[in-house]
């Protein structure tokens, strides 16, 4: 190997003393490790097929990547990762499930949680891919608010079908519960011809917002706020209550019928 070539050195492991494998990270930085601790501490580090200490052994993590992940290998404190940009913690929880890091894994499934509200897909195809079901049915509900086209082109090929099959489940709902046969939603009302009056009212204004997609079904709080038509109409806050509840209701049952996101993956 040329001396000229592949020079910069971690800055953290660059022991060339006691090291007995060299890593080379995407971007052409050297990391000097034991064996043992890839022995001890991962599981996609098989010994016998490291090369020597004279070879040097080509991955394909950036060094960003690789100078947390090998800190997880060392009986050191380990990297908190509580400030850890997303563009940083993703990558490196790959790396973690991809050589089973077992000290990174469990941290970075933490942090990969704690990211669902910013990142629900790229967090979904994370859990889906490495075995976190409970992960990816957190997660499934927050994507339906996003574009369907979106979602479809970040999803890997074989998340698109059970994907599909999860978003039918929630539109059945919305098509057959919530949008369809409103008028069987009247129930015995406290002010029967009042109500009967501005039921038309609420009701057009609860489906105008249900008609802004399948998404609506998780913010049922939003689709059932008629202030502005109670205002609008001049009507007491009571009038319509219990069938603006049984209509709710309705939806909500039919919603808690819809399988986990997981279960879909096995169809």
């Amino acid at each position: 190997m040329d001396p000229a070539v592949n020079t910069v050195v971690s800055k953290k492991f660059n022991s060339t003393i006691d090291s007995d494998v060299t890593f080379k990270s995407s971007d052409g930085v050297l990391f000097h490790v034991h064996r043992k601790n890839l022995e001890v501490c991962t599981g996609g580090f098989p010994p016998a097929e490291i090369s020597t200490k004279d070879e040097i052994v080509d991955l394909t993590e950036t060094s960003a990547t690789l100078e947390l992940l090998f800190q997880f290998m060392y009986p050191r404190r380990h990297p908190s990762l509580d400030t850890t940009p997303f563009e940083v913690l993703e990558p490196l929880a790959e790396a973690a499930e991809k050589y089973q890091v077992f000290p990174a894994m469990n941290i970075c499934h933490i942090r990969m949680r704690d990211m669902v509200n910013d990142h629900p897909v790229a967090v979904a195809v994370y859990a889906a891919k490495h075995d976190y079901p409970y992960l990816v049915s957190e997660v499934a509900p927050m994507m339906l608010s996003m574009p369907p086209v979106d979602v479809i082109s970040m999803l890997p090929p074989y998340l698109v079908l059970p994907w599909t099959r999860y978003v039918q489940e929630w539109t059945d709902i919305l098509q057959t519960i919530a949008l369809a046969d409103v008028s069987s939603a009247v129930g015995s009302h406290l002010n029967g011809q009042n109500c009967n009056r501005v039921w038309p009212v609420f009701a057009l204004g609860c489906m105008q917002r249900l008609g802004a997609g399948v998404h609506t079904l998780r913010s049922l709080d939003k689709v059932f706020d008629i202030s502005t038509e109670r205002a609008m109409l001049g009507v007491p806050n009571d009038c319509c209550t219990n069938a603006l509840k049984e209509w709710r209701e309705r939806i909500e049952a039919g919603i808690a019928q819809i399988p986990k996101f997981n279960i879909f993956l096995s169809y």
